[in-house]
């Protein structure tokens, strides 16, 4: 393996992607929090609802952005599937477990009737890391499914590289189907009604690598031409940008369709899992990724260190952020119950909350990741301290 193969430039503008996107997760549930307070049908519920559906991108954008990633490191390089799972499950494996675990504890301290007994705190354990129930480890459960099948991904894709277009195509017709499967079907059925094995399929369909089997392979396809999309995205600006307008006024119209024509409810309304999120969460992570190609070429020429700055440190501890926001976004909620104002001014002081969300939760992750073997919780590579480091090494060559 010559130097070239074994490292590869860095994408900075996924760094942005990822700072973004995270922010997007953040405000999703900052509002979903704020949404169950007001009344229902009001201007409040109505625009918190619409703007919940408008940053509902991030789950397919953090899937698209997982195969674009690991595609454009490992697609033209030679690996073995075993020193790819060893690398990959370490690194996702050990949070998934540990935060399994402090999730369960952290319900304890304000769950009313919670069970501090060893019998439930293992079953539930052990149920949570089969079914990803516990907060949002699910991205985490299906990140796994993905990395079994990878090393067959990419034999896949070097093998069928004239049918490359028809693949995208038919994995886009096949997302379609099945969010509209999810939408007018699967989300009315009553699980209880249905055999143990189907049961559990139906319930947890949203954490199921099938579910999102078009943003892996668009990933995948965006790393492979990676170069010619970038070169098409520079001269495309305002297309990309205009098409993503289009979208959201279309999210928009789908918004009143699903609330007044199809008489869904609540979380019904603003699913993540349904027809119109496919093409706008496509045009969202275009965007996005366009963005951060305007602000590498920026970056490159020394402009914008400060705001720079704080991307990268965004889009470095985004992971940890996914993680430990319901923890912080607990806290928030607190703090938040203590300011006693009317609705409307909790509702223009959501940018605060979503802010000192984003923010603390950041500063932890960054902290956690450089606390010697700890850090592995939030995905960072957290070795022995420096000093035992050098100990070890000074050991050795003596």
């Amino acid at each position: 393996m010559n130097q070239a193969q074994a490292k590869k430039p860095h994408l900075y503008e996924v760094d942005l992607m990822r700072a973004c996107i995270i922010l997007g997760v953040i405000c999703v549930h900052v509002l979903s929090s704020f949404n169950v307070r007001t009344p229902n049908g009001s201007w409040m519920d109505v625009s918190s609802g619409i703007l919940m559906m408008t940053f509902h991108f991030t789950r397919e954008a953090f899937m698209f952005i997982t195969g674009l990633v690991l595609f454009y490191t490992y697609y033209d390089r030679p690996f073995t599937a075993t020193s790819f799972w060893k690398k990959r499950f370490l690194l996702i494996a050990i949070p998934y477990i540990a935060w399994t675990a402090i999730y369960i504890l952290f319900q304890g301290t304000f769950l009313k009737g919670f069970e501090w007994t060893a019998p439930y705190l293992l079953q539930t354990f052990f149920t949570s890391l089969a079914t990803a129930k516990q907060y949002f480890l699910y991205f985490l459960l299906v990140s796994m499914q993905l990395y079994v099948v990878f090393p067959l991904m990419v034999r896949w894709m070097k093998r069928s590289v004239r049918h490359h277009r028809l693949i995208f195509a038919a994995a886009f017709v096949v997302e379609i189907g099945i969010m509209i499967w999810n939408q007018a079907s699967l989300q009315f059925v009553n699980v209880y009604q249905l055999p143990a094995w189907l049961r559990v399929l139906v319930r947890y369909r949203d954490r199921d690598i099938l579910t999102y089997e078009f943003w892996f392979i668009a990933g995948a396809l965006f790393a492979i031409y990676y170069p010619r999309l970038k070169a098409w995205a520079t001269s495309h600006a305002r297309l990309i940008f205009w098409t993503w307008a289009g979208m959201w006024c279309l999210l928009f119209g789908i918004y009143f369709f699903n609330r007044d024509v199809l008489h869904l409810t609540g979380g019904q309304i603003v699913d993540t899992l349904q027809p119109v999120m496919v093409p706008y969460s496509l045009a969202v992570a275009l965007l996005l990724w366009r963005a951060g190609l305007e602000w590498q070429a920026r970056r490159s020429r020394g402009a914008m260190p400060r705001a720079s700055r704080v991307i990268r440190f965004f889009g470095g501890v985004s992971f940890g952020i996914f993680l430990i926001h319901p923890i912080a976004l607990r806290f928030v909620e607190l703090l938040a119950d203590q300011v006693h104002v009317s609705l409307p001014v909790q509702y223009a002081m959501l940018p605060l909350w979503i802010a000192l969300t984003y923010v603390s939760s950041g500063v932890a992750a960054y902290l956690i990741g450089k606390i010697p073997y700890v850090g592995y919780i939030v995905g960072e590579k957290a070795g022995p301290p420096k000093f035992l480091a050098r100990k070890a090494a000074s050991s050795a060559a003596g």
